[in-house]
């Protein structure tokens, strides 16, 4: 019993079938039916050794991604499941904090996957290098190692990080803190280092500054101390996640947003939407970075032997009720 024979029995074509194994969006939920049931009718289980026997590749790509309770997290590997799925590979998805990335050194080992794609936000990770060196497929998806021979997909995230400064600076805010993530990501130095920048060129120091985890503690723990110092007129936080905490900090003490202060975010999380936050934020186009880092893979896994490129995404400035013009 092959997967020929169950297209021939549910009166669809086998790549039909191919594409409900594979969970692709693209079937109706009618024929996917008459698949499944002529499936269960044959009692037919895929052979994915046999499938990689035939053509010398696993059909799959394995994901790696660590902090999985950063709340941005989800809707990127959403995003990138949902784009291999459609493009009809199956995906692996490991949470590996460990910078020698054993379970993903296991699965190339294993035959698993045919290449990896890293979400990881720590910046240590030397098992990366060593997949490179041995030459296995592997893309780095919203993170920068410039060191590194692979390819690069990301958001531009020391160009947000300077947009913000300048989207404040323009506002008239001159008395501006700011609360900074971890400095052991990719990410959050980079954003630091725009803003930073970006302010240093205006000729305007920070009134307050600190760093924390991503976390809402970390954005109201920091306001706490910002605002023992005083009320400024802009805090910007280099996550969302940051700012719903400084915001609630801020008005719990009675300071008026955006009256008073300003307060601005970047990742664009669905809940910066909400009443509660209403929160302007730069968006991270998390659409193109997936479906550019797993197409890029894939040529990668197809024998794509060209120079490794590093492709930067702009974020979209969302404003919203936390910030006000005039």
């Amino acid at each position: 019993m092959t997967s020929r024979d169950i297209a021939r029995a549910a009166g669809v074509s086998q790549a039909t079938v191919s594409r409900v194994l594979n969970g692709s969006p693209s079937v109706s939920e009618s024929t996917r039916q008459r698949v499944l049931d002529a499936m269960t009718a044959a009692r037919w289980v895929p052979n994915a050794q046999a499938t990689a026997m035939r053509t010398s590749r696993a059909g799959a790509i394995g994901i790696v991604t660590s902090e999985i309770q950063n709340p941005f997290l989800p809707y990127l590997l959403d995003e990138l499941t949902r784009v291999a799925r459609e493009i009809g590979v199956n995906v692996v998805v490991w949470n590996d904090s460990d910078p020698e990335m054993p379970l993903a050194t296991a699965g190339v080992a294993a035959g698993t996957v045919d290449g990896v794609l890293f979400t990881a936000a720590k910046a240590a990770t030397p098992g990366i290098d060593r997949l490179v060196e041995l030459g296995v497929p592997v893309m780095l998806c919203n993170r920068a190692d410039v060191s590194s021979r692979a390819d690069v997909v990301m958001t531009d995230h020391h160009g947000t990080g300077r947009r913000a400064a300048e989207f404040l600076l323009a506002g008239g805010r001159r008395a501006v803190g700011a609360v900074f993530g971890p400095d052991n990501t990719f990410a959050s130095p980079a954003r630091e280092a725009g803003f930073r920048g970006a302010m240093q060129a205006a000729g305007v120091p920070l009134v307050f500054a600190a760093h924390g985890v991503t976390s809402y503690e970390t954005g109201y723990r920091a306001a706490r101390e910002l605002l023992e110092q005083g009320v400024p007129d802009a805090v910007f936080c280099s996550s969302d996640v940051i700012a719903y905490g400084a915001l609630d900090a801020l008005r719990a003490a009675g300071v008026s947003v955006p009256g008073d202060t300003w307060v601005v975010g970047i990742d664009g999380l669905p809940m910066s939407s909400w009443h509660a936050f209403d929160l302007t934020t730069f968006t991270q186009d998390i659409p193109v970075v997936a479906r550019t880092s797993v197409e890029r893979l894939l040529a990668r896994i197809a024998g794509d032997g060209s120079e490794p490129t590093h492709t930067l995404v702009p974020a979209d400035l969302v404003e919203r009720g936390t910030t006000a013009r005039g």
